[in-house]
């Protein structure tokens, strides 16, 4: 998938395929947020919006940003599997002009209260770029290419790395069948990601979609 983002242009970490399983990256500082595009409402998008469903088409493109900040709460209230503290690991991010205020990302909007403001992890102008020139072009590249199979792509996140030589702003850490929702003939009862796995399918089920998923991206 990095390889068909490279191939059409964006920056992208990825350098080379090192074996089956790897790959040879750009060393990037990661920016601590989750960029997520929506084609069709589904998820925690619809928790916020209850009275959305996920027959509507965003058009353009939904595009949303979380404050990934998971680690350093486990570090801090999760104790032998259990939270200590009610915790949202990655609260949606609403952009000020010169703060972020962050929100609970599952509760329905008209109930959602902020839970705090932070100092921003970029600027305006950084985040505008992410999203126009990283997170929409990243999209629309690979919607066109799971169109070839009659696959939807539904949604999908990203990671934002600032490349160390030349500070160039990339898509960084991996794409692969956790980053997305891909439907069959726009069919969530046909899905092939890891919503199949939340779901509760047999493993040996999930296993196989997972191998479908790898057939088709490389045709990509």
């Amino acid at each position: 998938v990095m390889f068909h983002l490279k191939q059409a242009g964006v920056p992208v970490a990825f350098e080379i395929r090192n074996n089956e399983t790897s790959f040879i990256a750009k060393n990037c500082t990661m920016i601590p947020i989750e960029c997520v595009m929506r084609r069709r409402p589904f998820g925690s998008y619809l928790k916020r919006e209850p009275s959305k469903n996920s027959t509507e088409i965003f058009d353009p493109l939904l595009t949303e940003f979380f404050h990934k900040n998971a680690d350093k709460a486990r570090d801090l209230y999760l104790r032998e599997g259990e939270w200590t503290e009610t915790v949202y690991t990655d609260p949606l991010i609403i952009p000020q002009n010169d703060f972020w205020l962050l929100y609970p990302p599952k509760q329905p909007r008209y109930d959602m209260q902020p839970l705090k403001y932070i100092q921003p992890e970029v600027d305006p102008v950084t985040l505008e770029y992410i999203r126009r020139s990283l997170m929409i072009p990243c999209f629309e590249i690979l919607e066109k290419a799971w169109k070839k199979f009659n696959v939807d792509l539904i949604d999908m996140k990203i990671e934002i790395g600032v490349e160390e030589k030349n500070k160039e702003l990339v898509i960084a850490d991996v794409i692969d069948n956790d980053s997305w929702r891909i439907w069959p003939n726009g069919d969530p009862k046909q899905q092939l990601d890891k919503q199949s796995f939340r779901d509760g399918e047999a493993l040996t089920e999930v296993q196989e979609k997972y191998r479908t998923v790898t057939r088709y991206t490389e045709k990509f």
